[in-house]
């Protein structure tokens, strides 16, 4: 029985897997750029590789789409409470990630379109869904 459960638990480990791509760790710079370059608002303003895991995307390969996860940290809750607002993270302006993400994240390009994008929260972490 013991045999079993841990071939199930491998099989569910090992499928669930299959269905993201490479997860790297990310920096988001909250707002869009103004006519001057300077970040204001919502939105995404820089979308860089990263060095902490506080902040990791992927590209989900069933759909396409671009998995953002931010585990909730006490000093950006702030941050975070101006920019998701009822649920909702709002891109006012396209942005088109670098080539170095894209590169990271195993696809030639990647636009997260202007919209609203529902955020889900838990405990621990928010998770957007970018559709590609």
């Amino acid at each position: 029985m013991k045999k079993l459960i841990l071939a199930f638990a491998i099989l569910i480990a090992t499928t669930a897997q299959t269905f993201a791509g490479p997860i790297i760790s990310v920096s988001l710079e909250f707002g869009h750029k103004d006519v001057n370059k300077v970040c204001i608002e919502r939105g995404i303003c820089t979308f860089s590789v990263g060095v902490s895991r506080n902040m990791t995307a992927t590209i989900n390969d069933n759909t396409g789409n671009l998995e953002l996860t931010i585990i909730k940290s006490a000093s950006q809750n702030s941050i975070y409470q101006a920019q998701f607002i009822n649920g909702i993270f709002e891109v006012p302006v396209a942005y088109s990630l670098p080539a170095d993400v894209c590169a990271k994240l195993g696809v030639d390009r990647f636009t997260v379109k202007s919209g609203k994008y529902k955020v889900v929260e838990t405990k621990t972490q928010y998770t957007i869904v970018f559709i590609k």
